[in-house]
């Protein structure tokens, strides 16, 4: 299937979404519609182990489509936030890492984005905030849940009533992303990781992501219960027995996703 705003491609064990909206790589719904169907097709493809979203050109998305927000009102701008917020559950409910190689400004829609992503990798020049305060609105994709879930609530509360940016570095400092690259290195650093990542049993991965994921929703003493579950529910695979097996023999395991 051919995109219009989006292109995907896989290379090696990653699939790799580039956001290509010009001139800033705004966040429209037909983006999100793209996305979406993008990621329906990497489900289907058990060799792909990661997805890795990076922009195209010098941002990575620089906010909503604010040319396109005159022609909203109550009812459609609630419709407008919620497809946004489809395509970023579909990340949380790939069964595989998504990671964020972030390439330059990633503002509004574009820090959304970034947040509902399980790694962030920023180049250094890369630029962060919800400024939608600064024009009258809030954010509508997940700002408000999703920073203050990252960092420090007073940070997160900080930025969301300024409408300030950060630079790579304090986002790094603060945990709103987990590393920063030089200029140009995002896109390689996160393949890498998709790789590293590829290594170990996907079915243990896709465990290890559905417990962290939904254990953050619950009490601790919920979480212990789902991750103690979840664990035993490894032990009916192909792949535990493989991994044990070849720990014991002191070779790399063969893992089969079964």
């Amino acid at each position: 299937m051919s995109f219009a705003k989006i292109h995907l491609e896989t290379r090696g064990s990653a699939a790799i979404i580039t956001l290509d909206n010009p001139p800033v790589n705004a966040l429209h719904p037909s983006v999100a519609e793209e996305v979406l169907l993008a990621l329906s097709q990497i489900a289907a493809q058990p060799a792909v182990r990661g997805v890795v979203i990076v922009g195209r050109g010098r941002f990575f998305i620089a906010g909503g489509d604010i040319g396109f927000f005159p022609s909203l009102d109550a009812r459609t701008a609630e419709a407008y936030a919620l497809g946004i917020q489809r395509m970023q559950a579909a990340f949380q409910t790939l069964d595989r890492p998504v990671i964020a190689a972030i390439n330059g400004h990633a503002l509004g829609g574009g820090c959304e984005l970034a947040m509902a992503c399980d790694i962030r990798i920023a180049e250094e020049q890369a630029n962060f905030g919800q400024p939608e305060v600064r024009l009258g609105l809030m954010p509508g994709a997940g700002g408000t849940q999703q920073l203050p879930r990252l960092i420090p609530v007073g940070q997160a509360k900080r930025l969301l009533f300024t409408g300030r940016h950060l630079g790579a570095a304090q986002a790094l400092s603060l945990g709103l992303v987990d590393e920063v690259v030089p200029s140009g290195h995002a896109l390689n650093t996160a393949l890498a990781l998709v790789d590293e990542i590829a290594a170990n049993a996907p079915l243990a991965v896709a465990q290890i992501k559905r417990a962290v994921d939904l254990g953050l929703t619950q009490s601790l003493t919920d979480g212990l219960k789902l991750e103690a579950a979840l664990f035993g529910e490894l032990f009916r695979t192909e792949d535990v027995r493989e991994g044990v097996s070849a720990f014991l023999a002191k070779r790399a395991p063969e893992f089969k996703g079964r």
